[in-house]
């Protein structure tokens, strides 16, 4: 069990598997990833990143023996993250890491030079670790909602980079009285939308499905 819905987890592969998830804020990314951390951590050592002060202690606090094998650590400047990703975690007995989310750091550097090479190393070190190692990478995508036509549009940094590194993208947002989560890739189950709520303990599925 990943996200624990079988719509979804039948899109998200065995390991090694990288999973990103974007929308607007307050869309339920960091519920998510948090969700998924406390499915899937029980029995295997994770570790989840915070780049942007959005993670709920709290929450975690209210269920501590569900995280207990999950090490929560912060970074604010995307070149400390990249250190950290390169020179720490690829050496670390650890298969599992989250990070909410791999592109607020970078939309500060995104007018550098060798930025879209930053983003591309982070990446590139995540993958062949969970591909020498087995094991998985969640993550969340900020994205800003702009209008064209009058069709919303949601547009993330980097998110061309993202779209060829990772296997499984879902996109979060709101129907007309729930949250839903929905395939955006791979294209064979692109569509398939599936709803939620968030509680005090985390997402709660709703039989609303379709796809």
């Amino acid at each position: 069990m990943i996200t624990g819905n079988f719509a979804l987890d039948r899109y998200i592969g065995d390991p090694p598997w990288m999973t990103l998830f974007y929308g607007i804020a307050g869309s339920g990314k960091t519920s998510m990833l948090l969700h998924i951390a406390k499915n899937i951590c029980m029995r295997n050592r994770c570790i989840y990143v915070s780049t942007e002060e959005t993670l709920h202690y709290e929450r975690v606090a209210r269920e501590p023996d569900r995280y207990t094998n999950v090490f929560f650590t912060e970074y604010y400047d995307f070149d400390e993250l990249l250190d950290f990703i390169v020179t720490k975690y690829y050496y670390l007995p650890v298969k599992t890491i989250f990070v909410d989310s791999i592109n607020a750091l970078y939309r500060e550097i995104a007018y550098r030079e060798n930025s879209i090479q930053k983003l591309g190393l982070l990446l590139g070190v995540l993958k062949k670790k969970i591909t020498d190692e087995g094991g998985y990478v969640f993550a969340s995508a900020q994205v800003r909602a702009g209008y064209e036509e009058d069709e919303e549009e949601l547009l993330a940094s980097g998110m061309s980079i993202l779209e060829y590194w990772f296997n499984t993208i879902i996109k979060l947002s709101y129907g007309d009285t729930h949250r839903y989560a929905e395939i955006v890739k791979p294209s064979n189950g692109r569509g398939t939308r599936v709803f939620f709520e968030i509680t005090d303990r985390g997402v709660i599925w709703i039989d609303e499905s379709i796809s």
